[in-house]
């Protein structure tokens, strides 16, 4: 018997997957995989697929735990990377394996949490994760990495651009861990003065500096003592305190600011930055060595943009939030979920929380519509989005104008036209509109809007 697997998700990777049984036949194979055998014919074919069933008899004499193996076969000249997965167990009986193939020049060639991976083998995850909201593949990928990591005593790095939750990732990592019952102590390195984050990490002794209290201070890292220690934007921290940061990770101590003393600290840290560090590396802007003991484990949350199919459950949980608090319930009109979901989210995921906040805010009644959103917000949903591919209804025709200037004077009227229509006056629509006042009134002359 087959093991129990959603074969029309497989159909739809783009990785070549396969099910071999206990003697090395092929019991199932999606669509890429059969394309790829298509191509071969004769011996070819025949010594490929024998490839491949010696690689899952190899895995097969390796024992009697699930395991996983790694080769490589050629296709039609080209050479691929096989990662072969035993399936044996007391939910999937029968010594069947799973072959996933890909092709060497992709970037995730040895990515084993990728794809069918994602898809068949990804853990439970704990309730410490239950805030982190979101199904797409890429999102639970860096979750399931994120729990991995909390098992653990490692450096962890999250990168990420801006609101996409690194903060809040850091400490679920922290609640998950061993350490969850212990202080979790977080300081944004971007937000502090550089003449204060030296103490504020550290602390400082009597008399260290004009205005230092009188008794000297314990630091962050003393107050982390047994637990964790979160470094916001590590990125920006100054080449003098990413020095002293390292001491610690490497000898687990550190002297107060205007102290001799050497104090020992047990501190699990974890960091995060929305930048390039490697680029920083180069641009002299942070230490390489520091880097390469905070990357021990690294976890890259995706912006929004690429979790589309993750923003109606974002939306609806802020809404029930809401609901929870407020006791009132309201909805979404399926208009406002269409705008909200065309958006690129710069923002990311604190952007949407602010616009279903505002819109809220805004609603008459239990139905949210479109003119409760935010003026930016539909004007720019006029335009077409980088990952919506749509263009609002009556968009203007460049075959219809014949020249782009023409197209642009009637879309630039268009859609003065109907932002005027939703702003509540001519001021709140040069707001939306992003001009001047002199340009605005121009431009309603000129298009004979007035």
């Amino acid at each position: 018997m087959l093991p129990d697997f959603p074969y029309p998700v497989l159909d739809s990777l783009s990785d070549a997957v396969a099910v071999f049984d206990s003697g090395g036949q092929i019991v199932y194979s999606n669509a890429v995989f059969k394309s790829l055998g298509n191509r071969l014919s004769g011996p070819a074919k025949q010594e490929t697929y024998s490839r491949l069933s010696n690689l899952v008899c190899d895995l097969r004499q390796e024992g009697e735990r699930p395991v996983r193996k790694h080769g490589s076969i050629s296709f039609g000249g080209k050479t691929f990377n096989v990662f072969i997965h035993s399936l044996e167990g007391p939910d999937r009986p029968g010594g069947s394996c799973l072959v996933i193939v890909k092709t060497c020049n992709r970037e995730d060639a040895f990515d084993l949490s990728t794809s069918a991976e994602t898809l068949l083998f990804s853990e439970a995850l704990a309730p410490e994760f239950s805030e982190m909201k979101g199904d797409e593949p890429v999102f639970k990928k860096a979750l399931i990495t994120a729990q991995k990591a909390a098992k653990t005593d490692f450096p962890v790095l999250i990168i990420g651009e801006s609101g996409t939750g690194k903060e809040i990732l850091a400490r679920t990592i922290h609640r998950a861990s061993r350490r969850g019952r212990e202080n979790c102590v977080d300081i944004n390195c971007a937000a502090i003065p550089e003449n204060l984050i030296e103490s504020e990490l550290f602390g400082y002794e009597k008399g260290a500096f004009t205005g230092a209290d009188p008794k000297g201070r314990r630091g962050l890292f003393e107050e982390a003592h047994g637990g964790s220690i979160f470094l916001d934007e590590i990125g920006d921290a100054s080449l003098q305190i990413q020095s002293k940061v390292l001491r610690v990770l490497e000898e687990g101590c550190f002297k107060r600011v205007g102290g001799n003393r050497n104090i020992k600290v047990n501190v699990r840290h974890i960091s995060a930055t929305n930048r390039d560090l490697t680029t920083s590396i180069k641009e002299g802007r942070f230490r390489g060595d520091l880097f390469y003991r905070l990357n021990t484990l690294t976890i890259k949350l995706p912006p929004l943009r690429m979790r589309p199919n993750d923003i109606p459950m974002l939306i609806e949980h802020f809404v029930t939030d809401y609901t929870r608090s407020e006791g009132k319930r309201v909805s979404f009109s399926a208009d406002c979920l269409d705008l909200m979901e065309s958006y690129s989210w710069p923002g990311n995921v604190r952007e949407l929380k602010g616009v279903v906040n505002y819109a809220l805010t805004m609603a008459a009644d239990s139905l949210i519509t479109p003119d409760c959103l935010p003026s930016f917000l539909l004007t720019q949903n006029d335009l077409k989005q980088p990952n919506s591919g749509k263009f609002p209804s009556g968009a203007v025709s460049i075959d219809k104008y014949g020249t782009l200037p023409a197209a642009v004077r009637n879309l630039e009227k268009e859609l003065i036209k109907r932002v005027l229509a939703r702003s509540a006056s001519k001021s709140a629509a040069i707001k939306a509109l992003g001009i001047s006042r002199r340009t605005f009134y121009i431009k309603i002359k000129q298009y004979g809007l007035e």
